[in-house]
């Protein structure tokens, strides 16, 4: 049962300003794509791609949280019919993965034409819609992944769109909705997923996103338990504790990409000025007393400086070297990374 997301209330409250007929259709169009979505396509998307992360309702309201959030206390950012249309953006963003993951941000015109009927009302709607969602991943044009570089200034009922800026918003806030909603214990634990994904839906059970737009900063705590195997420390499911630190470190980078990367082309995230990551390791049920202070991803960049990696940040998150105080730490001994 979908409960009212606050954004959804920001969405009310900016369309209450406009002059009927247009506030009254408005929101009654959006909740009309949103049943369609809710109920004849999200829950389909589990039986052609068991394999991915979670893409139900519960991911909807994530995002749609997320971009609430990336919005903060700045309600009169957009128009009340970019705030509109960013809400149907996020409804549809990920229905192309009834039709298949790969390329997915390609095939949401189908499925929206299907719930518009392909009526005249809805084309300029449709227009920018799909340039917004065709733009939230995959690659563009030229091959790169600068997606949002295409999308231009549209106009939606005779109004001008600053479509490029929406976009920018549901890429980020789909970036941010991570966390162990997007996965079952249950199938990860049974060996239910394919190899290839277990990695990815371990990484939604260990993560924490926190979207802290008063402090200019997004926060990722990742809590790791840590089991002994025949084959060294391993966090659960077959995954060694050197993969899932590494594939950690990677997606933190590339959030961090995606803040600097959509902050470009939409100055409201430039309010988001840095990303922090913590461990948190467990043995046997006990924290392990790793002292090691989180790592800041910020905007400051010294002249001359090469990009960095986690481990340049801070040498004591050299993967290695972790790896080893972790082995002493489990096995009783005090260490200290230097």
């Amino acid at each position: 049962m979908w409960s009212e997301q606050p954004f959804e209330l920001l969405l009310k409250k900016r369309l209450g300003g406009l002059p009927e007929p247009s506030r009254t259709d408005l929101y009654t169009d959006y909740s009309a794509a949103r049943r369609f979505v809710t109920e004849q396509i999200t829950g389909l998307i589990p039986a052609v791609e068991p394999n991915i992360t979670d893409h139900s309702d519960r991911h909807l309201t994530e995002v749609m949280e997320r971009a609430r959030q990336l919005i903060g206390t700045s309600d009169d950012y957009f128009t009340p019919y970019e705030l509109y249309l960013l809400a149907v953006s996020i409804m549809f963003h990920d229905v192309g993965n009834l039709h298949g993951r790969e390329d997915h941000q390609a095939k949401v015109a189908q499925v929206y034409d299907s719930a518009r009927k392909q009526e005249a009302r809805f084309h300029t709607e449709r227009n920018v819609l799909l340039a917004i969602t065709g733009a939230h991943t995959g690659c563009a044009k030229d091959g790169s992944s600068d997606t949002l570089i295409s999308v231009g200034r549209l106009s939606f009922l005779a109004n001008p769109v600053r479509a490029q800026e929406l976009a920018a918003v549901l890429r980020f806030a789909d970036e941010l909705s991570e966390g162990p909603h997007r996965t079952s214990a249950y199938l990860l634990n049974r060996g239910m997923y394919k190899p290839d994904s277990r990695i990815f839906h371990k990484y939604a059970s260990v993560s924490d996103y926190a979207v802290d737009p008063a402090l200019g900063r997004i926060a990722i705590t990742y809590s790791l338990d840590i089991e002994r195997s025949a084959l060294g420390l391993e966090v659960g499911n077959g995954i060694s504790i050197r993969d899932m630190l590494e594939f950690c470190y990677a997606r933190a980078i590339k959030l961090d990409q995606e803040r600097r990367y959509c902050r470009h082309y939409c100055p409201l995230l430039s309010a988001i000025k840095e990303a922090g990551i913590s461990l948190n390791f467990y043995f046997a049920g006990q924290r392990l007393n790793l002292d090691i202070p989180p790592v800041v991803l910020s905007d400051l960049v010294v002249p001359g400086e090469q990009a960095k990696r986690i481990e340049d940040c801070d040498p004591r998150y050299v993967v290695q070297d972790l790896v080893i105080a972790l082995d002493g730490l489990c096995e009783g001994s005090d260490v200290r990374l230097q």
